[in-house]
């Protein structure tokens, strides 16, 4: 009996080995601080560039309070001009900036009802208009190293800025 099960557990094993699919990261484009990368995803098209991450004030309405041990909000300047959208509201319901750390850390973005807040340009986006504004985060352990555009959806990675 235990070789039966020895038997089935190693062709299982090398069945999953050959039927599996090979392994592969996502192509998605990747830059640093500063540059402008296109992104395409289901339609939607557009070239976004995150400029800088700096320290900031608590924007208004951004909720609670930051939280200990820094105590700290940093701010995202980030610069998207439309190419391609089904709607003028799909970037506003797709586009999630999402600050990573070194440490594994992933900070989402807090709404605030700062005038210059990104997510109003997305709102109301337009091809070939190009709109500025701001991401904000609540870091609380480790600073960002990583600015990562993701689907708010699938969770599936669209680009990414390296900070250094």
């Amino acid at each position: 009996m235990r070789r039966w099960l020895v038997v089935l557990l190693a062709s299982i094993a090398t069945l999953s080995g050959v039927l599996a699919p090979p392994a592969g990261a996502a192509v998605i484009p990747i830059g640093r601080l500063g540059d402008t990368l296109r992104v395409e995803f289901k339609g939607l098209v557009a070239d976004v560039a995150v400029l800088g991450i700096n320290p900031s004030p608590v924007p208004p309405g951004f909720g609670y309070p930051p939280r200990a041990p820094r105590y700290q909000v940093y701010r995202a300047d980030v610069t998207i001009t439309p190419v391609k959208l089904p709607t003028p509201y799909a970037m506003g319901i797709t586009f999630g900036f999402r600050g990573v750390t070194p440490t594994g850390d992933a900070y989402e973005p807090r709404n605030s009802d700062a005038p210059d807040a990104l997510q109003y340009g997305m709102q109301n986006a337009q091809v070939g208009r190009a709109f500025t504004g701001g991401v904000w985060w609540d870091c609380y352990r480790d600073l960002v190293s990583n600015v990562v555009l993701l689907d708010r959806i699938t969770g599936e990675r669209l680009a990414q800025w390296n900070v250094s």
